[in-house]
């Protein structure tokens, strides 16, 4: 397989997301993957809407969807990494004019090519949190959010977060996050020419 520039950039991008993953499987959200970039998921939702989210703590290199149409269970929220601004960056540190070149190619990829990083599913009605321990068994963790207080449960192994009501008896959110096994494999297969 011919090595493009789009392969670079997955590669580089997803360097800075593998170093934060477990070393485990994780469970994926409707199929949404490690390599799966906002065009992919808009194919995989054709009649979804998508509506740009800018919470307070993003940085220049996070990009955040909601999306929400019929036939889509509560609302799913995907924050996406945006290497952009590092190949802008790197472009204007550059000599080489071909790596130069490069860079600027890469910095004006289109917002279509942003990289999924992790998945958050809002139920439309919280459910019970023992039909997650049914399905994930004992958690890793469990304690109160940093943020807010607010009771969580978290199966490390499985990229696996969840919040909870007051009472700790009801599931509010569930974030799922790929895992650097997930990554690899992601990128193996993108380097092999192989389906995502």
């Amino acid at each position: 397989m011919r090595i493009t520039w789009k392969t670079i950039f997955f590669c580089m991008a997803l360097i800075g997301v593998a170093l934060l993953s477990v070393q485990a499987y994780a469970e994926l959200y409707q199929g949404i993957g490690p390599l799966d970039t906002l065009a992919d998921i808009k194919k995989k939702y054709p009649n979804a809407t998508f509506t740009k989210k800018a919470p307070a703590w993003a940085q220049e290199t996070d990009v955040m969807y909601e999306i929400k149409g019929r036939g889509i269970s509560g609302t799913i929220i995907v924050k996406f990494y945006d290497g952009r601004p590092n190949w802008r960056v790197r472009a204007q540190e550059a000599t080489d004019e071909k790596q130069k070149a490069l860079y600027q190619r890469l910095t004006n990829s289109p917002d279509d090519e942003v990289i999924a990083d992790w998945v958050r599913w809002l139920p439309d009605i919280p459910f019970p949190v023992e039909r997650m321990i049914t399905k994930y068994g004992k958690p890793d963790k469990s304690g109160f959010t940093d943020d807010d207080y607010q009771p969580y449960k978290e199966w490390t192994q499985k990229g696996v977060f969840v919040r909870l009501s007051d009472d700790g008896k009801k599931v509010l959110v569930i974030d799922f996050t790929h895992t650097k096994k997930e990554i690899d494999a992601a990128i193996q297969r993108m380097l092999e020419g192989q389906p995502k």
